[in-house]
C-alpha cells in the first residue's frame, strides 16, 4: 500500500467513525435506556393481535384500552410509523410511551423508541427496522407504558417481508 493509499484509508476511517458517532447521537428518539423506572406489568395481548394494517386494540385492566399499528408493510431499512392511540379517557393517565423492537432469534442491535404525543392525543414515531438477510422475519414490539395507574409492557408479535407486494416496485 502506498503512502496515497494509506492516508486515503485513514481519512475514509475517519470521516466514516465521525459520522458514525454523529448519526449514533443525533436521533434523539433512539434510546437505550427503554425500561420504565420500577417494576412492569406483563399484559397479555390478544392472540389474534394484527398489528400492522388497522392494529390491534389492547386493554389494560384499571387503565383503558389502545389502539397500536403499524402499516401493513413494513420494510427494512424505510421509515414506518408505529402508533398508539388511546381510546376514550385512557391518554389522560398516560404519561410516556416507548417501544423496543426485537427480532425473534436474533440480535439486530438496539432498535427503541420514545413516541411523541400529538396534540390529538395519540401517541406516533416514525421507525426504521434494520435488515436481516432472510427473506421474512418475525419480531416483538415491546410496547413499554407508563402512566398515573402504574407502568405496563405489552409484547406485540409481527413479521416482516423482505419481499415488496408487486405494486410497490
Amino acid at each position: 500500500m502506498s503512502m496515497k493509499q494509506a492516508k486515503w484509508l485513514v481519512a475514509t476511517l475517519l470521516v466514516l467513525g465521525v459520522l458514525t458517532y454523529l448519526w449514533g447521537r443525533a436521533p434523539g428518539k433512539l434510546t437505550t435506556d427503554t425500561t420504565v423506572s420500577g417494576s412492569l406489568t406483563e399484559v397479555a395481548v390478544p392472540t389474534d393481535c394484527e398489528l400492522k394494517g388497522e392494529g390491534c386494540e389492547v386493554a389494560i385492566e384499571g387503565l383503558g384500552s389502545f389502539l397500536v399499528s403499524l402499516p401493513e408493510t413494513v420494510v427494512p431499512l424505510e421509515k414506518a410509523v408505529f402508533r398508539v392511540v388511546p381510546q376514550g379517557e385512557t391518554g389522560k393517565a398516560v404519561g410516556e410511551i416507548r417501544v423496543d423492537f426485537k427480532m425473534v432469534g436474533m440480535d439486530m442491535g438496539i432498535n427503541a423508541y420514545r413516541l411523541d404525543r400529538l396534540a390529538d392525543g395519540q401517541y406516533r414515531e416514525e421507525v426504521i427496522l434494520p435488515v436481516c438477510t432472510t427473506d421474512r422475519s418475525d419480531w416483538l414490539a415491546n410496547l413499554s407504558i407508563r402512566s398515573t395507574e402504574g407502568a405496563y409492557l405489552l409484547r406485540l408479535p409481527f413479521q416482516v417481508d423482505r419481499s415488496r407486494p408487486s405494486g410497490d416496485d
